[in-house]
């Protein structure tokens, strides 16, 4: 089921950052989707109509090290949501 609320989409991404840690294998585009898609949602926009109109081109211009900078807080963001949606949901963490 696809999600249309900003906090349906936002707990698709999560799972998708999830994956995407535990995985071998690197998927760095869908890292920068994720980044992005977050960075919206922190941003109070819209999901739906971020997510359909993500480009890959965002990023062009911007630096190695700011995307860097952007992924260490992307870890921490991500990893208070877990906990805080472990919570809501009832799951012992």
């Amino acid at each position: 089921m696809v999600s249309t609320s900003n906090d349906g989409i936002m707990t698709e991404y999560l799972v998708k950052y999830g994956a995407l840690k535990t995985s071998a294998r690197e998927r760095p585009t869908d890292l920068l989707e994720t980044l992005y898609i977050t960075e919206r949602f922190r941003a109070g926009d819209d999901l739906k109509s971020a997510r359909a109109c993500y480009d890959h081109s965002v990023w062009n211009g911007v630096s190695a090290a700011e995307i860097d900078r952007r992924l260490v807080d992307l870890e921490a963001f991500m990893m208070q949501l877990a906990r805080d949606r472990a919570a809501m949901w009832g799951l012992r963490t």
